[in-house]
């Protein structure tokens, strides 16, 4: 196994590791590490089946449904297709230079209590432009707060909507994106989540603070909430904290989602672009539900 620095924003490159073939308990365990440790691993060279890529995520706790898709993917549950055309192929953007699957800096899932641990992204087919995926570290956005800013934030909780990130569309019906069916806007309940929580494996703080879920402060409104919003997402969406990923044929990206903020460039409509997307398992609760946070808040007053 060959492990080499990605960036100089961290995470690692991986060669000779077959994630196709089952794994031992040792190596389970050193696979494991390089995720607790760098949080961003891309595993290159892979040639993986749907049914592979889920077996892959043994070795990190294993596949979580999709709650946002309708229909599971028919070959392998826990797989989501991620594609300009559609999951079956069948999706042709109307404008060739529109960009297609743009999303905001967000944690997956980050809509439930309990959100994924973590996800794999395995690249099958890469367009001639765009399709890179952003990252940002957690870690090093609470690292590198100024002091005052720090202090502020301290013991203050973010409101995470689903909501929120769709206040876009129709908010009615279930509605088409990238040709998947997905929920309404009114399927998941408003979570809260500590704007800094430290990381269930390492203990490191993490500033959690994802633009497009991020709704509201808990503890504060008005003016003051709107100028402290703004100013977190000013200092986490710096260009000098994203490291953005250019895939590789075979290219296997995983991330830790405690951890790690991602986003997706957009791809330009003349090209298809298909990725497999398996989240891995839960962990512990780190968010509340609503009931939770209203007498959070109303302790707090």
């Amino acid at each position: 196994m060959k492990v080499q620095r990605l960036s100089d924003l961290g995470g690692v490159s991986v060669e000779g590791v077959d994630l196709a073939i089952p794994k031992t308990p040792e190596e389970s365990r050193a696979l494991k590490g390089l995720l607790d440790e760098h949080g961003l691993v891309v595993f290159r060279n892979q040639n993986l089946t749907k049914r592979q890529l889920v077996e892959a995520g043994a070795p990190f706790g294993g596949a979580m449904l999709n709650k946002v898709t309708v229909a599971p993917d028919p070959e392998a549950v826990g797989i989501s297709v991620v594609s300009t055309r559609g999951v079956d192929g069948d999706v042709m953007p109307d404008d060739p230079d529109k960009l297609v699957g743009q999303a905001d800096w967000h944690t997956d899932q980050g809509y439930l209590v309990q959100p994924n641990r973590g996800k794999i992204l395995y690249a099958v087919q890469i367009p001639e432009e765009g399709g890179q995926t952003g990252f940002i570290d957690g870690q090093t956005t609470y690292a590198t707060l100024p002091p005052d800013l720090r202090e502020q934030i301290e013991g203050l909780h973010v409101i995470q909507s689903w909501r929120h990130s769709r206040r876009e569309d129709d908010g009615g019906q279930q509605y088409r994106r990238n040709g998947a069916v997905e929920l309404a806007r009114d399927r998941f309940e408003d979570v809260v989540y500590p704007i800094v929580y430290p990381h269930p494996v390492t203990g490191a703080n993490v500033l959690n603070y994802p633009p497009l879920w991020a709704a509201g402060i808990l503890e504060m409104s008005g003016s003051a909430a709107e100028a402290l919003h703004a100013r977190i997402m000013a200092h986490i969406v710096q260009p000098k904290f994203q490291y953005w990923h250019k895939y590789s044929p075979g290219d296997a990206v995983m991330w830790d989602n405690w951890r790690f903020l991602h986003s997706a460039g957009g791809t330009p409509g003349r090209y298809a672009r298909t990725l497999w997307s398996m989240a891995i398992v839960a962990g512990p609760i780190l968010g509340l539900t609503t009931e939770q946070a209203a007498a959070l808040k109303q302790n707090a007053a």
